[in-house]
């Protein structure tokens, strides 16, 4: 029994030698965390969804271990699109400058870009190729903005990526350099957009906004006349007609010409009209307007031939106008006396050189100075849209960047034919 206490003891003094030679190591760290010196938020141009005619969004990644910025934009092709901020830079009395890396992508070479720092140029990219790597320092005292101007030429599809521009913002921060990643992503819209300018199809049941003459009206055109010719110098064939016409759209539409159908034409000659000026912007929520496109519907019903009743649609520009018909009546001549019905005809053409201008339709029906032979006319669903996407040489036949006129072209004050205004002369015709 002693033996085992003896023991004990001695395993206990053991331990107690050995506590006392234990050191304990205890390591203390203090964190402090700061603010970068150059902070990057997205900026407020980044498209309006009211208009369509761009958008952009900001983003970031995290990327072996680098906070990457991406900005992203979607644009139509062959119109320059401006995002003013696209991207804004924020510090403290910092230099800062953007440097191009790189550029890659399946359509690079139908990429043009230029992209600003503060007022400052600093990358430019032509056909996908760097022309200019960098630019003059910014110092950045507060915010300074980042903008974007991208041009994609018609070599790219609609609805792909075109190309991404590998950039980096250099800035000094404590005498030490340091840099931040931006990537410039660049895509093309995947539906061509467009921008009604101006409509009408008369639903309204007034000619609101129109210049127009006595003869020139709107009607709910819901049932069919029965016209009869009873004034003629050479027998109508058919002499009774029954007009048939219905609004293209809606139930309204706007029809020229004498209203009482059971009475004679009234004399002297008259030129009777609808006519509309319309404002055309230079851009769209920065985005260039280049191409506007006029459609409309008309229909043009006669007894009488080109050299006595006829009609003028037109398209003016200041003293430039385009025809898509002058002086047209499909009897031509002196073949009055065949009634004519065209039908509804749809015009529809793209005109280049008339953003930032002022525009006017007119819809003209000329009738003889004599009371025979009856002519009327309807117009209907008017439209002047800005059109963004590429339009090849073929649809534009019209109006040009330089604003020149077609050889056919006439002012619409320009007398088309000499006639004789004479209210009862029956040898005035043929």
């Amino acid at each position: 029994m002693r033996r085992i206490e003896a023991l004990l003891l001695a395993v206990l003094l053991c331990v107690g030698a050995l506590a006392a030679i234990t050191i304990t190591n205890v390591n203390e760290w203090h964190v402090q965390a700061t603010q970068p010196p150059v902070k990057k938020i997205a900026g407020r141009d980044l498209g309006n969804p009211a208009y369509g005619v761009k958008s952009g969004r900001v983003y970031s990644s995290i990327e072996d271990g680098l906070n990457v910025t991406y900005v992203e934009v979607s644009v139509p092709r062959c119109h320059r699109a401006t995002f003013s901020p696209v991207l804004n830079v924020s510090g403290s009395g910092v230099s800062a400058k953007l440097f191009a890396e790189s550029v890659s992508g399946s359509y690079a070479g139908q990429l043009n870009a230029s992209i600003t720092l503060g007022a400052n140029l600093q990358v430019v990219v032509s056909r996908g190729t760097i022309t200019q790597q960098t630019g003059t320092p910014v110092t950045i005292s507060g915010q300074t903005s980042l903008s974007l101007q991208v041009a994609v030429g018609s070599g790219a599809p609609l609805g792909v990526e075109v190309a991404r521009i590998y950039t980096w913002l250099y800035f000094n921060y404590s005498t030490a350099k340091a840099r931040q990643k931006i990537v410039w992503i660049v895509k093309t819209l995947p539906t061509p957009p467009r921008v009604v300018l101006f409509y009408d199809g008369f639903e309204s049941g007034t000619l609101a906004g129109w210049t127009s003459t006595t003869y020139a009206y709107v009607e709910q055109k819901n049932y069919d006349v029965t016209v009869t010719e009873t004034c003629y110098t050479r027998t109508p064939t058919p002499r009774t007609i029954t007009d048939t016409t219905r609004p293209v759209a809606g139930s309204w539409l706007a029809w020229i010409g004498f209203g009482n159908q059971v009475t004679c034409e009234p004399v002297p000659a008259r030129d009777d009209y609808l006519r509309r000026s319309i404002s055309v912007p230079s851009s769209i929520d920065g985005v260039e307007v280049k191409y506007v496109n006029a459609t409309f519907w008309w229909r043009f019903l006669t007894w009488d031939s080109a050299n006595y009743d006829y009609i003028t649609l037109s398209l003016s520009k200041g003293t430039t106008t385009f025809y898509w018909k002058n002086g047209y009546n499909p009897n031509s001549g002196n073949n009055y006396g065949p009634f004519r019905d065209t039908g509804w005809q749809r015009n529809s053409t793209f005109f280049s050189g008339v953003a930032g201008s002022t525009i006017t339709l007119s819809f003209l029906l000329h009738t003889y100075s004599d009371q025979y032979y009856r002519s009327w006319l309807y117009i209907d669903e008017v439209y002047v849209v800005a059109y963004f996407d590429c339009i090849s040489a073929s649809q534009d036949p019209s109006l040009d960047v330089a604003g020149s006129a077609p050889a056919s072209s006439l002012s619409l004050t320009s007398t088309l034919h000499t006639r004789q205004d004479n209210a009862t002369c029956v040898a005035c015709r043929g």
